[in-house]
């Protein structure tokens, strides 16, 4: 593995708001009493939105960090090979990452990247394939996903859009579970149903969906603020 420090861009643990970071740490909580369908903690998780710019990366990173901050190893995989926003996020412009590994036969932990967060590493997505799906939809796939799941404590995909790119609905097939953000105001409820609807013909396993974009009242974050 790899680390970064004066490439790593610190976008989450200092600067998202106390009531917002609770609010990911109450997310966390209600996971952690979550099993997989053997009764087991999960150890993997695919998030995923209907459509772009409803903030399933912003969700999928700073869940990331309320587990690590629990002391529980994290593995943020960038999984959108399309158009990868976390890479960029986190100023990691490397060639090798996840297509790469897709691609050959090297160690899947070869190119993860430890960050500055205690118990956060990051999977750039590599260079973008022509064959995404190809790629993903592989028994080397499973593997890998596999050797992650021994090595951390939980391991959460970034994913593309479900409407958008069938990406999601394969590795949510392969995942213990799927999460599916929904932006406050901006989804249509009929492309959550068809999300949902998707995500259950490729077998994914739904465990939950997380509002983003509301907007709380002053009254709510003065309560909480004294609480």
């Amino acid at each position: 593995m790899r680390h970064v420090k004066d490439n790593f861009l610190p976008i989450i643990t200092d600067k998202i708001d106390p009531f917002m970071a609770e609010r990911f740490r109450a997310i966390m909580t209600n996971l952690q009493f979550m099993k997989t369908e053997t009764n087991e903690p999960l150890k993997s998780i695919v998030f995923t939105s209907a459509h772009k710019s409803e903030g399933k990366s912003f969700c999928a990173l700073n869940l990331a960090v309320a587990y690590a901050k629990q002391n529980k190893r994290v593995l943020l995989i960038d999984a959108d090979m399309h158009k990868p926003k976390l890479s960029s996020q986190f100023k990691l412009r490397y060639a090798e990452g996840l297509s790469t590994l897709l691609s050959d036969t090297e160690d899947p932990m070869k190119y993860i990247v430890e960050t500055e967060d205690t118990n956060l590493s990051v999977l750039p997505s590599g260079a973008i394939p022509p064959n995404q799906l190809e790629l993903l939809n592989t028994e080397r796939m499973q593997e890998m996903i596999a050797v992650w799941e021994e090595a951390f404590d939980l391991v959460i995909f970034d994913t593309p859009p479900v409407l958008l790119m069938n990406d999601s609905r394969i590795l949510g097939s392969f995942c213990d579970g799927v999460v599916l953000v929904v932006r406050n105001g901006s989804t249509k409820v009929k492309d959550v149903e068809t999300s949902i609807d998707l995500l259950a013909r490729a077998e994914g396993r739904l465990i939950g969906t997380i509002l983003n974009g509301k907007k709380y009242a002053a009254k709510e974050l003065k309560t909480y603020s004294y609480y």
